[in-house]
């Protein structure tokens, strides 16, 4: 009886997981101007609420695109967007993509993964880091997180204003009406990333 108790509580769990993710999903969507969408590793795809992923445009350049994650089926997202956390770009290096934000405002960055290979926590760390001064997401292990084959959206509100981001009480140079983020090579294992997406907005509305 315990055990089934605790099954259904998992169950549970991890239904207001889903519908928490499909709302914010919904919110941030409903921003509507969409400046970057890219699916690391992975050829163009339109997610459920519309918003067309381009080809990753990093391939031939840098880094490894894999798409191991394919034999999974993919926890907490719509089975239409699996693809979007199954391919993944690599490296053995710190790497990163140039995203344009030439209008002042607010804007929301969402960095999508899932952990595809690695079956223990402390397997795969890493930090994340935005336009070369601000470190987003420090330590990074995402089978610590949410375990194997489960989607984990990290997101990062920012803004711009006269030249600047300004992340939180920080700020730095945009230079070339580019921001960089950055998949930094740290001591275990190598930086990834499945899918990226910045939106013109603020997930408040």
């Amino acid at each position: 009886m315990a055990g089934m108790l605790t099954r259904w509580r998992c169950c549970l769990q991890n239904q207001l997981v889903i519908l928490l993710l499909v709302i914010l999903a919904e919110q941030i969507s409903a921003l509507k101007e969409v400046i970057y969408a890219i699916n690391a590793g992975g050829e163009a795809h339109i997610d459920i609420n519309g918003i067309k992923y381009e080809r990753d445009p990093l391939f031939g350049k840098v880094g490894t695109a894999s798409d191991y994650g394919k034999q999974l089926l993919i926890g907490r997202v719509h089975q239409h967007d699996h693809i979007l956390y199954q391919t993944e770009r690599y490296h053995h290096s710190t790497f990163g993509y140039d995203i344009p934000v030439r209008e002042d405002g607010d804007y929301v960055l969402v960095l999508k993964f899932c952990e595809v290979y690695f079956r223990h926590a402390n397997a795969k760390v890493f930090d994340v880091v935005l336009n070369g001064d601000h470190t987003i997401i420090p330590d990074l292990d995402i089978f610590s997180r949410v375990g194997r084959g489960v989607a984990h959206d990290e997101i990062v509100p920012f803004s711009v204003s006269s030249g600047k981001l300004i992340i939180k009480s920080e700020e730095s140079d945009i230079r070339g009406g580019k921001i960089r983020v950055e998949f930094i090579k740290g001591y275990r294992d190598n930086p990834k990333i499945n899918a990226i997406l910045v939106v013109k907005g603020s997930v408040e509305g």
